[in-house]
């Protein structure tokens, strides 16, 4: 039936319309032809040059037409696109964010290698890319000190550049000369991209602590974001428009889809390991950001998407870090939005108490005292597990001792040992330490007028 159609149709069109395009069939036939209305149920009409009209299905042609086709279908649900080009705006950022006038239906992977960054992680759930080109790289001819991609399973979902950002700074900058480079890079971004995109709207990311009043311009069903924070950071964000009209929150996954997704991704090994699985990466660069970017990696498990510099922005993080009790206070807000709540608790951590948690796929936010000789214990054991010596982080907990915020992942009842994850890259996504050292690191001795007092870390589960 198609081959007849198509036949009927190579008759009709005699000669060349105006605006026709060569259209070719899955034989390898050619023909000029001129798109009238593309259909949501895949058929095309077609004028032909006697002034008729023909509707032929979308498999009548060779796949590159069929491609085209839908994209026809794709930008009439969308509406008219924006009178700048997507070239124009690889242009400006000198950097190819696009490859047409619509990112989100772009692969996360093919838009991360486009762009240059790396990957950073990949769960069954979702996809991230970052790199740290620190100062080093221009985007809208600024130097930016940090990219991130985010995406779903499949497709690109967001996109952040950090311009500034006190924690990428060096140490001993003066905070005002800081709080005037920050302003003074927000402006010439909004400089840049007004004349292209016309005067932005105000409008904000987040809610409560989490709350960012921004500068905001539409295009093509992309929201560009400019965030300006005083003395913090320049931040310019991409996301679908629909997104950013809920204020950056997404459709909430159901409770117990959630439960259901999260019990999926314990894994239990042979020799005895229980360990989650899918808890995303997110590499706190060369700054003091264990916190907002552990506490990143928790929420986005628990399907909640956070940004670290929010975080630390709630939080007052500086390079030095965050008080537990700060950042505690700062995600308590968006936990509670997101229909959940935050359980904190001081007591000794054992096995018991920690695989009652990682049974039902629920990571704890441990708080310990880190030492360059627990740091060096954990490289130990985990490099006798998989028989590859494992190096230093570079991270200052390998040179001495303070504060620090990892997750519990796993443990082994026969080995007495439990998993922890930092928040370092890849290499530190699973690390193995003995129970009694993990419960050394959750007391901190300090001395006070002469005396030594013991202080007892805190561990922390996200939960309904």
């Amino acid at each position: 039936m198609k081959s007849v159609i198509l036949h009927i149709l190579f008759l009709l069109l005699a000669t060349t319309p105006i605006h026709a395009r060569t259209w070719t069939d899955t034989k390898g036939k050619t023909i000029e032809a001129m798109v009238v209305k593309v259909n949501p149920n895949k058929t095309v009409k077609l004028k032909t040059t006697q002034g008729k009209v023909v509707t032929v299905p979308f498999s009548t042609f060779a796949e590159k037409d069929i491609q085209y086709l839908e994209g026809l279908l794709l930008q009439e649900k969308r509406g008219a696109l924006h009178e700048v080009p997507w070239s124009k705006l690889n242009e400006i950022f000198k950097v190819p964010v696009w490859k047409d006038a619509f990112l989100w239906d772009d692969s996360t992977a093919e838009t991360g290698k486009r762009m240059g960054l790396n990957m950073e992680s990949r769960t069954d759930f979702m996809e991230n890319y970052r790199s740290y080109p620190l100062g080093r790289g221009k985007i809208l001819n600024e130097p930016v000190y940090a990219v991130a991609l985010y995406g779903g399973a499949t497709c690109a979902d967001s996109i952040s550049f950090i311009f500034l950002n006190q924690g990428d700074i060096p140490r001993g900058t003066d905070p005002d000369e800081i709080a005037d480079q920050i302003e003074e890079s927000g402006t010439r971004i909004h400089d840049q991209l007004t004349p292209l995109l016309g005067e932005p709207e105000r409008d904000s990311l987040g809610k409560g602590d989490l709350r960012e009043k921004v500068w905001r311009w539409d295009w093509n069903s992309h929201a560009l974001m400019l965030s300006i924070q005083d003395g913090k950071y320049t931040a310019l964000r991409i996301m679908p428009t629909d997104r950013a009209d809920r204020s950056g929150r997404i459709a909430k996954l159901k409770d117990d889809a959630l439960k259901k997704r999260m019990g999926s991704c314990v894994e239990r090994r042979p020799n005895g390991d229980v360990i989650i699985g899918n808890i995303p990466m997110i590499d706190q660069g060369p700054k003091g950001y264990c916190a907002p970017a552990t506490w990143e990696r928790y929420l986005r498990y628990m399907d909640i998407p956070v940004d670290m510099y929010l975080l630390a922005l709630a939080a007052d993080t500086s390079q030095e870090g965050t008080t537990s009790q700060a950042m505690f206070d700062a995600t308590g807000n968006i936990i509670s939005s997101n229909g959940r709540k935050l359980s904190t608790s001081d007591t000794t951590l054992t096995l018991k108490s920690i695989s009652m948690q990682i049974n039902k796929g629920l990571p704890i936010m441990w708080s310990l005292y880190s030492t360059p000789s627990f740091q060096k214990a954990a490289n130990d054991a985990t490099a006798k597990r998989k028989g590859v010596k494992i190096g230093p982080s570079g991270q200052v907990e390998d040179q001495r001792g303070g504060g620090h915020l990892c997750l519990i992942i796993g443990y082994n009842k026969t080995t007495e040992e439990v998993a922890i994850s930092d928040s370092w890259g890849t290499k530190f996504a699973e690390r193995w330490v003995s129970l009694s050292a993990v419960q050394e690191a959750s007391t901190e001795t300090r001395e006070f007028d002469g005396e030594k007092i013991s202080l007892k870390r805190s561990w922390s589960i996200i939960k309904w």
